[in-house]
């Protein structure tokens, strides 16, 4: 008989999510949109437990301070956005994934091609005889073989209007040690939220699973075939599954805003150093930038003018002193522009780094 947790569970009337938790777990917003919640509206949940679940190794704080520090790196990233109050409410969350493994095996036939130089003769009008030339040339030939290996593959098993395919794509790039799979217990998952196991396993593969699966032989294939190149590529690979794991994986997830707009930011639960998701723009400071340009785009279309009218009048003694002396004006006016543009860039971000090293420092202090 599968055993059975008693959850609390709030769906998100703003995206769809539904959010299961501990009941110890005070947790006020999703992950997904930042919609605000009341714990009180939360219902209690009987769900079937999942075999297995890696727990957090990343904390709270390194969230907030990879958060930070990639921020910091954008070009255009607002200063002010380092010390707003958007990443103050952080929540871990726990995501449904189905975790396939198994092997795989099958046939490929493709055309290899072999590059090689070739040496032919051609007659020269201009030279009046036959010159020597070398030309490339492939030969094609046809190739097969087996191909066998084995496949691990996480399964998104969630649903959402707001959980973005991105972070679907960067969930199922996690990757881990075999002992961070731990056996299902509810102490790994306390303070945490978790999305719930909407999807049925085999719908997952058929979408997800096979594709992925596909792209591995794939690239397994086309490390066989020989020859420098190759064509016509086709396979037949059949695919053994082991029992799948039914397992959930560990993610930070923000959504929040910034003048209006909404933004995300996605880390991994186990690695600091893998993380995506959008930075605002200052459109001020890339303003800036492009009318730094604007006088190297204006000279630029007034010098191709001037040097096109002559070169079609036929004026060779104007037109190809025009075109040298502007081309290097041109050319200074651009380097010019590049140049300003890495100066306001570079003191955005050392603004930044100074930022983030004083805040480090009363962080530190208290």
């Amino acid at each position: 008989m599968e055993e059975t947790l008693q959850l609390k569970k709030i769906s998100c009337s703003n995206c769809g999510a539904e959010l299961i938790f501990d009941p110890s777990t005070q947790m006020t917003n999703c992950n997904f949109c930042g919609s605000k919640f009341e714990i009180e509206q939360a219902t209690n949940e009987e769900v079937l437990s999942p075999d297995c679940i890696v727990p957090f190794k990343t904390t709270k704080e390194e969230y907030h301070q990879a958060v930070l520090r990639w921020l910091s790196e954008g070009d255009y990233t607002p200063d002010d956005i380092l010390t707003s109050s958007a990443f103050e409410e952080i929540n871990g969350i726990f995501l449904p994934m189905y975790f396939f493994k198994g092997n795989y095996h099958g046939h490929w036939n493709a055309s290899s091609g072999y590059t090689k130089t070739e040496t032919v003769w051609r007659y020269s009008s201009s030279e009046k005889k036959n010159v020597q030339e070398s030309k490339t040339v492939t030969d094609w030939r046809p190739s097969n073989g087996q191909v066998v290996g084995k496949f691990a593959i996480l399964g998104f098993a969630g649903v959402g209007e707001s959980i973005k395919p991105e972070i679907i794509a960067f969930v199922h790039e996690t990757h881990f040690e075999k002992e961070s799979l731990k056996s299902y217990d509810s102490k790994y998952t306390l303070g945490f939220n978790l999305l719930k196991f909407n999807l049925d396993e085999e719908n997952v593969w058929g979408s997800v699973g096979v594709a992925q699966a596909d792209s591995l032989s794939t690239s397994e294939i086309q490390k066989r075939i020989p020859g420098d190149k190759f064509k016509d590529l086709s396979s037949d690979v059949s695919y053994d599954r082991e029992e799948t794991i039914k397992a959930y994986i560990p993610c930070w997830i923000v959504n929040y805003k910034y003048a209006d707009k909404e933004f995300y930011v996605c880390m991994d639960g186990i690695k600091s150093s893998r993380i995506c998701g959008e930075r605002p723009i200052d459109k001020g400071r890339k303003s800036r930038v492009k009318k730094f340009f604007l006088p190297s785009h204006i000279v630029l279309v007034v010098w191709l003018a001037v040097w096109l009218f002559y070169a079609f009048n036929e004026s060779e003694g104007i037109a190809w002193p025009v075109f040298g002396i502007g081309l290097g004006v041109v050319t200074l006016l651009y380097i010019i522009s590049f140049r300003r543009k890495k100066l306001l860039l570079k003191a955005s971000k050392l603004s930044r780094e100074k930022i983030l090293k004083s805040m480090a420092s009363d962080e530190s202090g208290s």
